[in-house]
Order: structure tokens, then C-alpha cells, then sequence
């Protein structure tokens, strides 16, 4: 039964069922829009549908939040910062070459040792912190055995130092040299104390250390020096003996006249050999003197030459002229002859000559060598002393830089100074770090808020049942969705808020049950006004095409479909002749829900044995409205309904009425309405929220597809609850 009912208009997100067709038959009315809700309208009527449980999930999150966050004790975290520099960044440093140089290891490194065990424990017995319940825990109360070992921990040395650990923060800026050291601790004075402890120790403990190393340093600088010194002074030594045995200056050791004077002597040397091979080879045996180039450039020697051609010449024509017998000729014979003892006596002069150059130039190139011998032999003495004296000044200088070392290394060991140094200590906090109370509860807020919608996908997730008009507009795609709130009973006329929720169910068979025509006991109610609004749907689907016979079903059997189908019937005798069909033939109820005598019904004209007046009956109280009851269930109901006669009835309804409906029996469990289903104009789907589950709805669309069934007009979501308080509130705001 139903106390009201809204039609949900919109248009049709038509998803893949809603295209199927078969054999080109469309399932869906012809004029029904394209519909698709968006993701946020999605979200929000989901989490609209499931509120309850998500309030619930916030309302718990932040509780429980709330809850622990004023229950945390407070925690103070006071933090301390610390330089350490690379080694040789301190005033006084035994590698000061690489002050000021970026060691990220060495940093990186340094940080570590500050999260030491040893470090901690030292931390923990002097500040004795093994005897604070808050760090040892119940082993603070507890005797503590007596050792004499400094390495074995007492039980309560050992629970501190877990504890210490796990409060203990060290955080170090890559960008800098900075060392952040921070102590959690619900006292913010212990936490103060404890980092700024830590931090000189760990300042002081450095130090020891390279105070320690410097130390031995020194006694190792030292024992080298000894050993310096002495080879240092035997190397002077040896220079002096060595400069006074050979009898060598103290030269400056920029100038070297040794290597001037060897460079010179081997100049002479070469020029001395050249001049001497090339001597040489004029004076080879069987040459021509007259090829010399002494000759052909001496001048004398070309003019006896020159007048001996002439006197040559002369001689040969006087022959020619005179005889060989003529004074003249025998003139110019002498003066010939004496022209060549002349030339002879000069070539003669010329070889002489090249003899003496020769054995000169052999003499200077002996003595140049002796020379060249002599200076080598003393180039490599002063090469020696060289070598003597670079020893002694390198023995001389590693002394001068150990024995500086050694006194840096006393200064720096008196001296304070180090590469760690504390920049600021920890303070005594006067708020606490943690808890972050009002932080916490935003985040419980938008946790609550995230789970709560969450949680609410998960249980649309689970959900298999439909709920709200957008399930079935998201299911189906289908639109206009009429919605029937839970009936409550004793309604009273014209009253708002009912006494107790019923559901609109088909009518049953108990005889003290009164009939819930409430378009007839309740004209001005809510659910009558929803009647009257879904009868102007089908009607506006009537003036578009012929909308005469229209099939009322439902999937599954205690839905509302009977209940629904008869005030729909009633909704539109108002408009035209109305005829309401009782074709349930398994379990028949519209007769009695009209208070009709049982006689013959819709089995007897199908079995031939009644007439169509004879089980046409017009109720009392109403007009325009014809009823065909259906008296007894029938088991051949299927052979029944797909007769001929039952054809040949509907024909005749469709001629003589506006408008026919049809009670039909669910779809799933029964054939019976998918064999009227093709013969009708337009099919309304009657589902049950919170019963009818999504697989039924689907599974009716693809039974009623393949029977090529007539559209579905609209679809009836029955037993909305939840909606019930906004109806009653938009009734009484109107009225």
C-alpha cells in the first residue's frame, strides 16, 4: 500500500540496455531524452542516501580523536643547533690547507656519532636519568646491582637508554652546516637540560679526541725531527767536505760558468772537425789540384792560366803562318813552357798550403777534445756538488716544516679552539610541541569526512538493492520516475504526519483488511496527488501516440504493483472510460480490493463459459470505471492469457475504452506478463526500495526486451522511507 507517491522528472542517461532493441523493437518510449547525471550529482545523492552512516563514521572519528588528543599528555621538544665545520676550520689546525673546504661526508658523519650509544649513556649518567621513572620506568625504583665495569649497563641504564633513543631527533641541513639536536620529554626543563648536556658533551668529547690525536702527533713530529735533524746535518757536512775537496766557489746557483764554458768547447770542437773532413777530402789521393777551390779562386793563378791561353793561341797561329822553324815561333814555345812551370810552381804552393791547414786543423781538433774532456769531468763534480747541495736543502726545508709542526701542534694542543662549536642552546619551552589540539581535530574532521564518504561508496558498493530514484535513473537510464514513500497506518484524512510506516503491498486475501483505495478514502492526500501527477504523465505520453492499453508489473511478487494499478485506474476514469483488467490470474486481489461479489471473472470469459458483460462490473463510489475481476487462481494461467480470446478481449477493450489497465503478475517468477507485454502500448514497472534488488530490474528490462514488449512509460519506486519527512514537509508548507 502507498501514502503518497512523487513523480522525479528529468531526462535519460540511456545506458546499454537502454539502446537494446529487438528485431528493431525499442524497449523505451520513442521520446524519451537522453539523461546523464553528472559525477558530483552522483557523489552527492550517494552520500545524501547513506548520510546516516557517514555522520555516524565522522561523528566517531572526530570523538575518538578529540578523545585522544586531550588524554596525550603534553610533549615539549626543545631543539638546539650545533656547527661543525671541516677539519682546519678551527683558529688553530694542523691541516689549514683545507680550512674553510666543504666536507659533507665529514659533516654527515659527525652527525651520526651524535646519535650514539655512547654519547646517550654518558648523556643518561650524568644527568642520571636512569633513576627518572619517565626513562627506566619501574627499573628507576628498583636497587640497581653494583658493577665496577663502565661498559656493563645496569637494568636501568638499559631501559633508559632504549627510551633516550627513541626520543632523541638529530636533523641536519644539507645546505648548511648547521645540526639541528632536539629531545621529546613531558618535562620541558629534563628536555632543555638533556640537549644542551648532550650537545657539550659531545663538544668536549671532540675535543679529548683531537686533543688526544694532536698528542700523539706531536710524539711521533717529535721522533721524525730527531731523525731529520740528523741526516740533515750529515748532508751539510758532506756539501762543505765535498766543496773544499775539489776546490769549488760558492757560486750563485742561478749562474753556471761550467755549462757556458762545455757548451763553447763543444762549438769549437765541431767547427775544429768540420774544417779538418773537409781538408780531408782535398787532399785525398788522386784528385785534381786544379779542381781545388783554393785554385780556381786564387787570382794568380787564373791570370798565368788566362795568358797561357793566350800565349796557346798565339803559338798556333804563328805555325800556321811561319813555320815551326820561325824566331817568333820558337818565342811563344819558351814563353809557354815557362808559363806552365810558372802555373805548376803555384799549384804546387796552393797543395803545400792545404797540407799545412790540414795538419793544423787535425792538431786544434786534438786539443779541443782534450779540453772537452777536461770540462766534462768537471761538469759532472759540480753536477755532484748540485746534487749534494739540493739534498742538504731539501733535508734543510722538511726539517723547518716538521719543526713548525711541532709548534703548531703545542699550540693548537693549548689552545681551546675546535671545529664544533654549540650555536645556540635549547630553551625551556612554555608551550608543548605536541599535541597540535586544534590540528588534530580539523585532521579527525577531514578524515572522518573523507572515511565517511568512503564508507559510504563502499556500502552503495555492497548494496545490491535500490534505494533512491537515482538508482534506478542510474541502473536503467530511465525517466520519469515516480517515487512511493512507506504508507503509514490509521492515516487520517487530510493529516500530514502519520502514526506508523506501512508499505504499499498488493492487497492480500484477509477478509478484516480494509481496501486501500486511497484516491477514493483520501482524495486531497499526499499519495493522491502523486496519482493524479503520474496520470498527467501518461497522459502527456497519450497525446504524443496512442497510449490505450497500459500493463502494470512488477519483478518480483509484494511489490505494490496491484495497489498501484488500481488508484491508477481510478486516476484516469476521470479522464475517459477506464477499464481495469485483473489479469493476475495466480493470485487475484482486485475484486476483492473493490469489494466486488465474486461471480464470473476474467478465467470464465477465457474459458468461453461468460460473456465480456457478463464480467464487466462497475464498483460502487466511482465513475468511468470498469472492472474485470479475476475470481479464482487458475493453474493453465499462461495457456489462458496467450489464447486467442484473450486477443480478441483486448481488441475489444481498445475499442471500447480510453484507457485499459492491466494487473499483471511479476515478470521474474511468471511468463504471464511478458505474453501481454507486446500486446500493450506502454508497460509502467513497479519496484519495492530496499527489497527489489538491481539484478531484477535489469533481468525484467532483458525479459520484457526479448519479448519485444511495449515501452516502459515510467518506472515506480515504492516504500522510499527516508523520503517521507520531505513529502509531509512540502504538503503541509502548501496547504
Amino acid at each position: 500500500m502507498s501514502s503518497r507517491l512523487e513523480l522525479v522528472s528529468g531526462t535519460a542517461a540511456l545506458s546499454s540496455i537502454d539502446n537494446r532493441t529487438v528485431a528493431g523493437h525499442s524497449l523505451f518510449p520513442a521520446n524519451a531524452r537522453e539523461h546523464k547525471q553528472s559525477d558530483w550529482q552522483r557523489v552527492l545523492t550517494l552520500v545524501r542516501k547513506h548520510w546516516r552512516t557517514s555522520a555516524s563514521f565522522l561523528v566517531a572519528v572526530v570523538a575518538a580523536v578529540t578523545i585522544i588528543t586531550l588524554l596525550i599528555r603534553p610533549t615539549y621538544e626543545p631543539a638546539g643547533r650545533m656547527q661543525i665545520d671541516p677539519p682546519g676550520a678551527e683558529v688553530f689546525s694542523l691541516d689549514a690547507a683545507s680550512a674553510g673546504a666543504s666536507d659533507s661526508e665529514y659533516i654527515a658523519t659527525e652527525t651520526q656519532k651524535l646519535q650514539t650509544d655512547d654519547l646517550a649513556l654518558a648523556t643518561i649518567r650524568l644527568l642520571h636519568l636512569d633513576k627518572n621513572p619517565e626513562f627506566a620506568g619501574r627499573a628507576a625504583s628498583q636497587p640497581q646491582p653494583a658493577t665496577n665495569d663502565a661498559e656493563q649497563l645496569t637494568p636501568a641504564e638499559d631501559a633508559a637508554l632504549r627510551t633516550f633513543a627513541s626520543h632523541l631527533y638529530v636533523r641536519r641541513d644539507p645546505s648548511t652546516r648547521l645540526v639541528t639536536v632536539s629531545f621529546a620529554s613531558h618535562d620541558p626543563k629534563l628536555s632543555a637540560e638533556i640537549v644542551n648536556a648532550m650537545m657539550k658533551l659531545f663538544v668536549e668529547r671532540s675535543f679529548e679526541s683531537r686533543h688526544e690525536a694532536i698528542s700523539q702527533s706531536s710524539m711521533w713530529l717529535g721522533r721524525e725531527l730527531d731523525d731529520i735533524r740528523e741526516k740533515m746535518q750529515y748532508s751539510t757536512q758532506s756539501v762543505e767536505q765535498f766543496q773544499k775537496d775539489k776546490g769549488i766557489p760558492d757560486l750563485d746557483p742561478a749562474s753556471n760558468s761550467y755549462a757556458v764554458e762545455m757548451t763553447d768547447l763543444n762549438k769549437q770542437l765541431a767547427e775544429a772537425q768540420s774544417e779538418r773532413i773537409q781538408l780531408e777530402a782535398y787532399l785525398r789521393p788522386g784528385s785534381d789540384p786544379e779542381s781545388l777551390p783554393q785554385v780556381r779562386n786564387n787570382p794568380v793563378i787564373q791570370a798565368l792560366m788566362q795568358k797561357q791561353a793566350d800565349t796557346n793561341a798565339e803559338l798556333a797561329q804563328a805555325k800556321v803562318i811561319y813555320g815551326a822553324n820561325h824566331p817568333n815561333v820558337r818565342k811563344l814555345q819558351s814563353q809557354k813552357n815557362e808559363l806552365a812551370r810558372t802555373i805548376k810552381t803555384q799549384l804546387t804552393g796552393v797543395v803545400a798550403e792545404l797540407h799545412t791547414s790540414y795538419r793544423a786543423a787535425q792538431a786544434r781538433e786534438r786539443l779541443l777534445t782534450r779540453e772537452v774532456k777536461g770540462a766534462t769531468q768537471n761538469l759532472s763534480t759540480l753536477s755532484r756538488y748540485s746534487a749534494l747541495k739540493k739534498e742538504a736543502q731539501a733535508d734543510r726545508e722538511l726539517y723547518n716544516n716538521l719543526y713548525a709542526k711541532v709548534k703548531e701542534a703545542a699550540i693548537s694542543a693549548a689552545s681551546k679552539s675546535s671545529n664544533i662549536h654549540v650555536v645556540n642552546q635549547a630553551r625551556i619551552l612554555d608551550h608543548p610541541t605536541r599535541p597540535h589540539r586544534l590540528f588534530n581535530i580539523l585532521a579527525g574532521l577531514l578524515v572522518g569526512l573523507i572515511g565517511g564518504i568512503a564508507l559510504a561508496f563502499v556500502r552503495e558498493g555492497m548494496e545490491d538493492r535500490i534505494h533512491s530514484p537515482e538508482d534506478i535513473r542510474y541502473l536503467t537510464g530511465l525517466s520519469p520516475i515516480a517515487v512511493v514513500p512507506a504508507i503509514h497506518d490509521a492515516y487520517p484524512r487530510d493529516t500530514i504526519s502519520p502514526p506508523g510506516p506501512r508499505s504499499l503491498a498488493a492487497n492480500t486475501h484477509d477478509p478484516g483488511q480494509q481496501s486501500d483505495l486511497f484516491l477514493l478514502q483520501r482524495p486531497n492526500a499526499p499519495e493522491s496527488e502523486a496519482v493524479h501527477a503520474l496520470r498527467t504523465t501518461l497522459l502527456l505520453c497519450h497525446k504524443k501516440r496512442a497510449l490505450k492499453i497500459i500493463l502494470v508489473t512488477s519483478p518480483l511478487p509484494g511489490e505494490g504493483k496491484t495497489t498501484l494499478a488500481n488508484n491508477l485506474a481510478i486516476a484516469l476514469s476521470a479522464c475517459g472510460r477506464t477499464c481495469l483488467v485483473d489479469a493476475d490470474l495466480r493470485r487475484p486481489c482486485v475484486g476483492s480490493s473493490f469489494h466486488i461479489d465474486p461471480g464470473k471473472g476474467l478465467e470464465h470469459y477465457l474459458r468461453g463459459v461468460a460473456t465480456l458483460e457478463q464480467v464487466s462490473v462497475q464498483p460502487s463510489g466511482t465513475n468511468n470505471l470498469v472492472v474485470i475481476q479475476s475470481v479464482l487462481p487458475v493453474e493453465d494461467a499462461i495457456h489462458m492469457l496467450s489464447s486467442d480470446r484473450m486477443g480478441h478481449l483486448i481488441s475489444r477493450l481498445r475499442e471500447s475504452f480510453d484507457f485499459v489497465v492491466f494487473d499483471t503478475p511479476p515478470i521474474l517468477p511468471y511468463a504471464d506478463s511478458r505474453v501481454l507485454a507486446p500486446l500493450a502500448d506502454g508497460v509502467v514497472l513497479v519496484g519495492r526500495a530496499g527489497q527489489t534488488s538491481r539484478g531484477a530490474v535489469m533481468r525484467s528490462m532483458e525479459l520484457l526486451a526479448e519479448v519485444q514488449s511495449a515501452p516502459i512509460l515510467t518506472t515506480v519506486l515504492n516504500g522510499a522511507e527516508h523520503l517521507a519527512a520531505d513529502y509531509r514537509h512540502y504538503y503541509a508548507g502548501y496547504n
